[in-house]
């Protein structure tokens, strides 16, 4: 059985390994701890959609949501700054969308610039767990992101004091180290 997203203490980490902790790794990285040690997220980060996805990476990531120490699908998402153009970046985060959704995980979202469309996003295929990462934007942003279920992870210099209309259980936390 895989954890809740709530039993971590850190939900967002690309360097840092333990039992709190949930890594971001990539579809092709190694997943070599045992069981219980570690646990991860895999997905393709926006900035990684300006070249080319090969089919095998796909295939490496819908493979690895079936090993029980994957917890969650990404960091994916839309990034208006950086990465691919925004119509590639969009048709790769539906596909995570997708396939968290078939593996019943959550999906750990990078989003810059381009709330307004994650929300038109959740709406259209709004089923499962969404967590916006490293979010510190405005509070209204966050409430509206709340009424929409979409989560938030506050990293260690944002208070959770800042964000009072998000209920609790819409509040993650993570170090993004």
């Amino acid at each position: 059985m895989r954890p809740d997203l709530h039993s971590f203490k850190n939900i967002h980490a690309h360097s840092e390994l333990g039992p709190d902790t949930v890594t971001s790794i990539s579809p092709c990285a190694n997943i070599a701890t045992e069981q219980g040690s570690a646990w991860y997220s895999v997905g393709i980060h926006p900035w990684d959609t300006d070249r080319q996805i090969s089919d095998d990476t796909w295939i490496r990531l819908a493979e690895r949501l079936s090993d029980s120490r994957v917890v969650a699908v990404g960091e994916c998402g839309l990034d208006a700054l950086r990465g691919g153009d925004a119509e590639i970046q969009e048709q790769v985060f539906l596909r995570h969308i997708e396939l968290a959704e078939q593996a019943g995980l959550p999906l750990i979202i990078h989003c810059v610039r381009r709330f307004g469309r994650l929300m038109e996003l959740r709406k259209a295929h709004g089923a499962g767990q969404w967590i916006v990462h490293g979010f510190r934007g405005k509070p209204e942003l966050a409430r509206q992101l709340a009424a929409m279920n979409i989560g938030i992870s506050l990293g260690p210099d944002t208070p959770r004091s800042k964000y009072p209309a998000v209920p609790d259980d819409l509040i993650f936390y993570e170090t993004d180290k």
